[in-house]
């Protein structure tokens, strides 16, 4: 992946799998970093082993960069290249995209769960009038 566009921003900072910078409005902008070496090969489909395993896999892996990325246009263009990454390793498309679009319209926010023995419990629960955004993992 190519990381932040290079007009939006000064200097570009990687740590472990995140990559960052501020951009010229100085908004946080965040995106995946992917070391040049990483061959981005997944589980062989059809390796038996049960079907959950595949989709777990995916829906894993596009939850990690609804996680990661604060721009919806880059995750999409991060979601089309990881697709490309399944379809190497023989995944069905219709299951990947049915996925990676189950993620594409989840907010990328977490909730802080009502919860009286533990209030500093955080959940991905939509229901709750509290949310926390995200800036990184």
């Amino acid at each position: 992946s190519s990381g932040i566009n290079a007009e939006s921003q000064s200097v570009l900072f990687s740590f472990l799998d995140i990559q960052f910078c501020f951009g010229i409005d100085g908004k946080l902008e965040t995106d995946l970093y992917v070391k040049p070496t990483d061959a981005r090969g997944y589980l062989q489909y059809g390796s038996r082993h049960p079907n959950n395993i595949y989709r777990g896999i995916v829906y894993s892996q596009c939850f990690r960069l609804r996680r990661i990325i604060n721009d919806d246009s880059r995750l999409l263009l991060r979601i089309n290249e990881l697709k490309e990454a399944f379809a190497n390793s023989l995944y069905p498309n219709k299951m990947v995209d049915s996925i990676a679009n189950k993620i594409l319209t989840m907010e990328r926010t977490l909730h802080r769960r009502n919860d009286s023995s533990n209030s500093s419990i955080i959940t991905p629960n939509n229901q709750s009038p509290d949310p926390i955004r995200v800036i990184s993992t």
